[in-house]
């Protein structure tokens, strides 16, 4: 069981993006707001893909509002919770993460996380000033 939103979030990043997966990433990245807890810019099947990742241990309807503002600014917009959030998840909101298109991510102590339900990849996407600036870090 996590104790805070902070060790769930850098037990799933450790293991997200071990193998470099992400290309850019910005925690409190401020696209709304609130800031949207970390967006990254991955490079996939050879195109680059933008997600938004909202973490949360208990109040999940936030989570899911939080993620469903992300949508226009990303290709994917997930929630990232315990693993002992399966069932309440699979009882009372896949048919919100089916309509918004939201995917949902499972985490172990451990590390281990699972893709519970897939994020829609949405192509058409509003350009954010901050994730512009993100993606251009470097030049």
């Amino acid at each position: 069981m996590f104790l805070s939103e902070k060790k769930l979030r850098n037990t799933f990043w450790g293991n997200y993006n071990y193998s470099r997966r992400a290309v850019r990433w910005q925690f409190e990245c401020p696209i709304r707001e609130g800031n949207a807890d970390l967006i990254t810019i991955e490079k996939y099947q050879g195109t680059y893909q933008i997600n938004a990742f909202e973490f949360k241990l208990s109040d999940i309807k936030k989570a899911l509002l939080q993620a469903k503002e992300n949508t226009q600014y990303v290709n994917k917009s997930w929630i990232v919770v315990p693993e002992e959030k399966r069932d309440l998840i699979e009882n009372r909101y896949m048919e919100y993460l089916r309509e918004h298109q939201i995917g949902a991510i499972l985490v172990e102590e451990e590390g281990h996380w699972d893709v519970l339900y897939r994020a829609y990849y949405r192509t058409e996407i509003m350009l954010h000033q901050q994730v512009l600036k993100l993606a251009m870090k470097e030049y």
